[in-house]
């Protein structure tokens, strides 16, 4: 499930699938068995059902465990076996009302809020189960809302959880849709470097069709020339989805590939080719039945400048006071440790490209002592400027947990209010690394650096500098209050998700 930060998921493919070619896609969430009427079925693969099946487990863990616990304790009145046939029942409507509504398919499930609308009816069909069956009174009604609201809870935060497991198992390269791309122009590029450099998105792609271009990025030869040779190429290399590059075909191409996918039972994805465009400022506004789309105009109204200054200072007000007691305590662990200084300073390139500085709690050794040369070979981000090292030798014990709980961070709430930074934003860089930075990215400095944002969110752990680029440029072209309430509202299962992977694999553990 991709997931981005919910519907801002920072992607140059939006999941724009073909009505026809979708019926195999749309039956799973994670790819299960394709439509039995269609003519070539991709084949599926047993991690993928698994998925699926995993995914259903939770959800039955869930609704099973607060209807047949809240639901017979909550609610009054009644012999128990009513009361227990009525949550039993309930939980199976749930259940069953959440498949109907979509909820096991992938594309339904890549929009979080209407993920979340959608549990919420199906919990509600279920709890509408359980006051009819118990009989209405006083009593039922609010066991039952009890009893709601808990199953919603339950279901979000088990389904969060999933979701945050599988993206990390994608990191690693496990339970990848395989993907045909066809196209082989400047954007196909483009898509296929994204995907190969963040493969937590969940796709790998494992046959090209086109032209090859002079010096292309990927690993495996081209499969094929034509789009006639798709089913062969789909079926050679077992893949169940088509990813079409829309302005690297003509029309007649696009048309004659859709039909070949939907004869043959495999999914299809359009990119047309509107990169750094945010999905929120596409609507799908349709002319004579065909299908059109409006882009609207990226503006900055000043009623939102004023909006983000404005949460901005109550923001780090209320982060400072309630993380007052966590400042303190990390303070005296940092001091205990080797009686060095608490904050560390570090000249940063803010907005418009001045510097300022930044601060931080110490997480290094006051003598660093190392050899540059060899920290650089610890270097994972090889492909771009910045650095970064998953077991630097200069991080101290505390330092390391600081680091994986965030809260190195939190000084920088007295550098939100002064003024500086933002709560979201793109990270604020080095002096050095802005000097190897090109033109275009340089338009990241146009807003305030942030303490959260983006690249933190959706690729904090990805070495990958093209993801770092990627994603701080679709934060800058696409910037509104709504973008930066949703990335501050997903930071904390966000910290909270990275810490407990950190720990879990922590030497020793």
């Amino acid at each position: 499930m991709n997931a981005q930060s919910g519907q801002y998921r920072a992607s140059m493919v939006p999941q724009v699938l073909t009505r026809p070619a979708s019926r195999a896609f749309e039956r799973t969430m994670v790819g299960a068995s394709p439509d039995p009427g269609a003519g070539h079925q991709p084949p599926v693969s047993p991690a993928r059902m698994g998925l699926k099946r995993r995914l259903l487990l939770v959800d039955i863990a869930a609704t099973a465990g607060t209807f047949l616990t809240l639901g017979v304790l909550q609610v009054p009145g009644g012999p128990p076996t009513r009361r227990w046939g009525a949550a039993l029942l309930a939980s199976v409507t749930t259940l069953f009302a959440m498949h109907l509504l979509g909820l096991y398919r992938s594309r339904r499930c890549a929009r979080r809020a209407q993920e979340a609308a959608r549990i919420m009816v199906a919990i509600l069909v279920g709890g509408g189960v359980l006051v009819l069956l118990d009989g209405w009174s006083g009593g039922v009604a609010i066991g039952a809302v009890t009893t709601v609201g808990s199953c919603a809870l339950v279901l979000l935060v088990l389904r969060w959880a999933f979701r945050h497991w599988l993206r990390v198992q994608r990191s690693r390269g496990r339970f990848l849709r395989s993907l045909v791309l066809v196209g082989t122009n400047e954007d196909a590029v483009a898509v296929w470097t994204m995907l190969h450099h963040e493969p937590e998105l969940g796709y790998e792609v494992t046959a090209v069709i086109g032209d090859p271009p002079a010096h292309p990025p990927w690993a495996h030869p081209v499969s094929a020339r034509t789009i006639d040779e798709l089913p062969e190429v789909a079926r050679r290399t077992a893949a169940t989805g088509v990813l079409l590059v829309a302005n690297a075909l003509s029309g007649k191409e696009v048309q004659q590939a859709i039909g070949l996918a939907s004869s043959n039972g495999l999914h299809v994805q359009i990119c047309p080719g509107f990169r750094g465009l945010g999905t929120r400022r596409v609507r799908h506004v349709p002319l004579s039945g065909e299908t059109f789309l409006y882009v609207e105009p990226g503006r900055r109204p000043l009623w939102q400048v004023t909006a983000k200054r404005v949460i901005d200072v109550v923001g780090s007000s209320v982060g400072l006071l309630v993380a007052s007691p966590v400042l303190l305590s990390a303070a005296l662990a940092i001091k205990l440790e080797d009686r060095g200084s608490i904050l560390y300073r570090q000249e940063r390139i803010g907005v418009n490209g001045h510097t300022f500085v930044v601060h931080k709690l110490r997480t290094m050794t006051p003598d660093h002592g190392y050899d540059l040369a060899e920290l650089a070979l610890l270097n994972e981000r090889a492909d771009g400027p910045l650095f970064k090292a998953s077991h630097d030798p200069r991080v101290t014990r505390t330092g390391a947990i600081l680091r994986a709980l965030s809260i190195d961070e939190l000084p920088q709430l007295f550098d939100v209010l002064l003024g500086s930074m933002s709560l979201v934003g793109p990270r604020p860089a080095l002096p050095q690394e802005v000097e190897q930075f090109d033109p275009d990215f340089c338009r990241r400095h146009t807003v305030k650096p942030g303490i959260t944002g983006l690249w933190q969110l959706e690729a904090r752990d990805n070495p990958s500098f093209h993801a770092y680029r990627r994603l701080d440029l679709l934060y800058v072209d696409n910037w509104s209050v709504a973008l930066d309430v949703s990335i501050l509202l997903a930071t904390v299962p966000a910290v909270a998700a990275r810490a407990m992977t950190v720990f879990r694999h922590r030497p020793g553990n």
